[in-house]
């Protein structure tokens, strides 16, 4: 006959195990907030989950698991009960803070690059480092969720890599004496042209111009290369 020695050795191999070692909580991952970033970083305690992408029913599954393997002899008081619903709880508010402050972090960075539309803006090109510049036309993101802007130019830049934003008049007023190419598409056949510019104007349709020192004009949102004047 086993006694109540013999019971209380043979519940010993159904002790209430740390929260770490129950199967599921093995899976997850400690998170924090960056202060500054907003994003999620995280501390592998396990496989590559983290608590972003747990729901509330995954937290109160993590609790059951954790009191089915508890010591049936020992069971877990109320006060720890309490105390493990309030650290669930916790974690879960923190993983709801994380998302919404990422989503936050979304917005603002699109709504400073739609800003930019219209704008011209100078800077220096991640690929080759030479200069790039033209009036923002459109913006896209990449697949990392960086800012991209599109120029009139043709070419593109990275929202981080803006150097100058400027007024396309301002702009154009800081062309005078430099030397602009770019592409006439205002006729019918598209036209090259290129020279000096002397001076800037704003058209009746509102689109800022440029007087070139050949006679002929060159609207900014045509310009394609800008130089230094020999």
């Amino acid at each position: 006959m086993r006694g109540r020695y013999g019971v209380r050795r043979h519940a010993e191999a159904y002790r209430r195990r740390p929260l770490a070692s129950v199967p599921f909580a093995r899976s997850l991952r400690v998170s924090t907030i960056d202060a500054t970033s907003g994003l999620l970083t995280s501390t592998a305690t396990g496989s590559t989950s983290s608590f972003s992408n747990l729901s509330g029913d995954d937290f109160l599954k993590l609790l059951l698991t954790q009191i089915a393997n508890q010591d049936p002899l020992e069971p877990m008081g109320n006060q720890e009960l309490m105390e493990q619903i309030s650290s669930i709880r916790n974690l879960e508010m923190t993983t709801t803070l994380t998302n919404s402050l990422k989503t936050l972090t979304g917005q603002q960075r699109f709504t400073s690059a739609a800003a930019l539309i219209g704008q011209y803006v100078a800077g220096t090109s991640s690929t080759d480092g030479t200069l790039v510049q033209g009036v923002v036309t459109a913006v896209r993101f990449d697949a990392s969720g960086a800012a991209v802007l599109q120029l009139s130019s043709g070419t593109e830049l990275p929202l981080e890599q803006v150097q100058t934003v400027a007024a396309p008049q301002q702009a154009a007023a800081g062309l005078v004496g430099l030397t602009v190419a770019g592409v006439d598409r205002r006729a019918t056949t598209p036209e090259v042209r290129e020279g000096v510019v002397t001076a800037s104007r704003v058209a009746d349709d509102g689109q800022v111009v440029l007087e070139l020192d050949t006679g002929n004009d060159l609207r900014l949102i045509d310009v394609v290369t800008v130089r230094e004047t020999a």
